[in-house]
């Protein structure tokens, strides 16, 4: 399935010895913890809504704020989640923008004008605390298009163009990194499947093509997903 490379690709992005944050709704950021942790034998502590600290293994529900998780785990309640961002020591936080903008600004509450949107979207929670604070932001929107890839977002829900953070954006095209020097996004890695006439045609923004590295999904990798997502809840954000 193209997810599990979306997962991957996720996975990818997190290093040795982070602390990693899964939010609401994150079911590709949670899984691809998971694969980092278990299966590439990355050496990182998974923290989250679900207020369990590094548990030992999930089946995927849907909700990532499922209480179960905390089953033999200890509890790490948000407050103090939160606490560590502001002593800078949040390493990594995944969001699920709707929108996502040239200077990293995203939207997570309405599409078009705020006072009367075409679209009211979930909300950010507390995305415009943890954006900034975060060492390294990983953004997923796998719906990639000029709709959604946008020069300037309708309302900026968080941002990092004033933090000096790491930024990352994982589509179902290709992942970026935002180069601060440049004020730019490029592109970092790309899928099987993915053309570069694609994915320009589809950014409402200029990018550039820093590497064309290639993710590959092993069989070994997809069977052990299957482990984490049994009934295969997944398969609905292809």
């Amino acid at each position: 399935m193209k997810i599990d490379y979306v997962i991957k690709a996720i996975a990818e992005l997190i290093d040795n010895g982070e602390l990693v944050y899964v939010g609401l709704n994150s079911g590709p950021a949670l899984l691809a913890s998971f694969l980092a942790r278990d299966f590439q034998k990355k050496n990182i502590q998974i923290v989250g809504v679900a207020e369990a600290y590094n548990p030992k293994n999930i089946i995927l529900s849907p909700s990532t704020g499922d209480p179960f998780f905390i089953k033999d785990s200890p509890v790490m309640i948000t407050a103090d989640s939160f606490d560590l961002a502001q002593k800078g020591r949040l390493d990594v936080m995944f969001l699920g923008p709707v929108q996502v903008d040239q200077e990293t600004n995203i939207n997570l509450t309405a599409i078009g004008r705020y006072e009367r949107p075409k679209v009211k979207l979930p909300g950010g929670a507390a995305t415009a605390y943890l954006m900034p604070l975060a060492k390294k932001v990983i953004l997923w929107n796998l719906k990639h298009s000029k709709n959604s890839i946008v020069k300037r977002v309708d309302f900026v829900t968080g941002t990092a163009r004033n933090s000096d953070n790491e930024v990352f954006l994982v589509t179902n095209l290709a992942v970026f990194k935002f180069d601060r020097e440049k004020r730019t996004w490029t592109i970092v890695s790309i899928y099987p499947w993915s053309e570069l006439e694609d994915i320009v045609n589809n950014t409402g923004f200029h990018v550039e093509l820093k590497s064309d590295k290639m993710i590959t999904v092993s069989p070994e990798e997809s069977a052990y997903i299957n482990t984490l997502d049994p009934y295969n809840l997944r398969s609905a954000l292809e």
